[in-house]
């Protein structure tokens, strides 16, 4: 059983909850790839644990408890992906084809679902590295952020998992030209 918030709580977390949930909520947006009513059941699932742990959390800075908000929030999301990717793993090969219009997208989603299992296989800091960038869609600025860790890091940790798609499918896996190269640039070395 849940349990309850407390009355004297409820006014401060609804006060929290106006002020922090449009960033909440388009930061979801944009993870989920525009899926603005996921985003904003992962906000609302957010502001349900700030709400039982809130007796510590209202003890916290604003930075802190924003800091807070947005770790969780980026967690829900990743969870939801996790539940996406075992949802494509269930659906047999034989399901697929008989679902979709053309053989060529069956194809591209079981060439999908092998690369998720690679890289659910990859180690810790190379999955999230190669989540955020390819699930996500964030530059490599905002992984190294997020991570704290340098950008040339996250170059490392991408090229590394495009390598082990690259050893583990052969051809099969093919990759945008612009994240071939290992330059300076941005996304030069994804």
């Amino acid at each position: 059983m849940t349990p309850r918030i407390s009355p004297m709580h409820s006014d401060e977390i609804a006060v929290r909850y106006m002020q922090f949930r449009d960033g909440l909520v388009k930061c979801a947006i944009r993870l989920l790839g525009g899926d603005r009513h996921m985003a904003h059941d992962l906000v609302q699932e957010t502001f349900k644990a700030a709400a039982l742990q809130w007796g510590t959390l209202r003890t916290h800075s604003e930075g802190v408890l924003r800091a807070w908000l947005y770790r969780v929030l980026k967690n829900k999301v990743f969870d939801q992906w996790g539940s996406a990717r075992r949802y494509v793993e269930s659906v047999s090969g034989q399901d697929m084809l008989s679902d979709l219009d053309t053989p060529r997208t069956a194809i591209s989603n079981l060439l999908l679902q092998k690369c998720w299992k690679v890289i659910d296989s990859m180690p810790c800091a190379q999955r999230r590295v190669a989540l955020l960038k390819w699930q996500g869609e964030w530059t490599n600025h905002e992984i190294a952020a997020h991570l704290d860790i340098a950008s040339s890091t996250v170059r490392v940790h991408l090229r590394n998992a495009r390598n082990t798609l690259v050893a583990e499918l052969g051809d099969e896996v093919v990759f945008p030209s612009e994240w071939r190269g290992d330059g300076p640039g941005e996304e030069a070395a994804v």
